[in-house]
């Protein structure tokens, strides 16, 4: 392993040692360690097991946080008299997190998805490497066997502010508040355990920030696009 220096890197809640221990030094210039560990693969629950809730329930599609989420406000041609030109001349990214996931019962009732986001910014203070926290829950009901999306966004005001998304995991929880199926990708950002979003080393570090803002894609304006790939939000 290539050792850092204390001028270089950022601990996260830990002292040097234990954060290289347990791969939790965030690199400064976005030159992040390589995760430990391997990612959970699609439709692999909690507990890491294959089950019959996994036979249900299961991740298809998960997108990366990179760049890559990154998507600009859609343009809609209306013709609608009265209303004033628009100011803004470039549209404007926001951070789209697109699921998709298929259902194996004839009908499911309710369906909760619990979205963690975190990103790298700079601070605005200092312009060193700050990461912010978001964290939204999407509940649907009534679904049909088949594939499905699920969707939250990021305003631009956010990513503009603090930065774009370096993490994102979701757990998907059934009726009864058990965790069907769980899944995240850090591609840049190492973490002391998998489910960093539990972890108070993460969370409660002093360079970490809990911030509100994500939100349904129902809430946004691609709330019109392949509507009918959406179940009805309670």
């Amino acid at each position: 392993m290539k050792r850092l220096s204390v001028g270089k890197g950022v601990l996260l809640g830990v002292t040097l040692s234990a954060a290289m221990a347990a791969g939790l030094l965030f690199a400064q210039g976005g030159r992040g360690l390589t995760p430990t560990g391997p990612t959970p693969a699609a439709g692999t629950s909690a507990a890491g097991g294959a089950g019959a809730s996994e036979e249900r329930v299961r991740i298809v599609r998960f997108p990366q946080p990179t760049k890559a989420s990154m998507v600009r406000t859609p343009v809609y041609n209306v013709n609608v008299s009265g209303l004033q030109n628009k100011l803004s001349g470039k549209p404007r990214e926001w951070a789209v997190f697109e699921i998709q996931y298929s259902t194996g019962a004839k009908w499911t009732d309710e369906l909760a998805f619990n979205f963690h986001v975190m990103t790298k910014g700079k601070n605005e203070d200092d312009g060193k490497d700050a990461f912010s926290y978001y964290t939204a829950t999407v509940r649907y009901i009534d679904i049909p066997k088949g594939n499905h999306m699920s969707c939250v966004v990021l305003p631009p005001s956010l990513v503009e502010r603090y930065g774009e998304p370096v993490s994102l995991a979701l757990e998907i929880m059934g009726k009864e508040g058990t965790v069907l199926v769980s899944q995240s990708e850090s591609p840049t950002v190492p973490y002391p355990s998998k489910e960093w979003w539990k972890d108070p080393q993460v969370l409660d570090s002093p360079l970490c920030k809990r911030r509100a803002g994500l939100v349904s894609r129902s809430k946004s304006p691609f709330a019109l696009i392949n509507a009918d790939d959406y179940e009805v939000e309670q």
